[in-house]
């Protein structure tokens, strides 16, 4: 039962609650093996929900952990990423999974034909979860704009803790 004010969407036999002020909107190549689809908020912010085969990511990832480790590492080795810092990490229980929970704080530098180069602050919210009963691998993550609401990181939790992935 999703708590007030949100409603669950559940595809491919994993679900997940969120706000129910959110657009949906899959990407077209999504299929039940692989895709995304992004829950589009109001204000702007948007939260990613990413799967696809375990065995693909066991292929390069021993542990969710280190498939987290991965991603922070490409985020903070892109050329448009400055004064990367996680400034905060957890294990959560999701479904009967330990999965990995990060949060990082950056600037990200953007080009403007009028302006010249400018930076905004960013902040980035990720889980890693690995399913042996699906077999699959799921990643919910957001890119705050510096506008995002206070408590974006209280509602993102939300909608990772109601996360069932079998």
């Amino acid at each position: 039962m999703a708590k007030e004010g949100f409603e669950t969407f559940s595809v491919y036999r994993f679900s997940v609650d969120y706000p129910a002020v959110c657009r949906i909107e899959f990407n077209p190549k999504s299929r039940r093996e692989a895709g995304d689809v992004a829950f589009h908020f109001p204000d702007r912010e948007k939260v990613f929900l990413s799967w696809g085969k375990l065995e693909d990511a066991q292929k390069r990832f021993a542990t969710p952990e280190e498939h987290a480790e991965h991603s922070l590492d490409v985020t903070r080795k892109n050329r448009q990423v400055k004064n990367f810092e996680r400034v905060d990490e957890d294990s959560l229980e999701i479904n009967s999974h330990t999965a990995p929970y990060n949060r990082a704080k950056m600037e990200e530098l953007s080009a403007s034909l009028m302006r010249g180069q400018r930076t905004k602050k960013r902040e980035a919210l990720s889980l890693h979860l690995h399913c042996e009963q699906s077999s699959r691998y799921f990643v919910i993550y957001t890119l705050l704009s510096p506008n995002a609401p206070e408590d974006f990181a209280d509602l993102f939790l939300d909608m990772v803790r109601s996360f069932r992935c079998h």
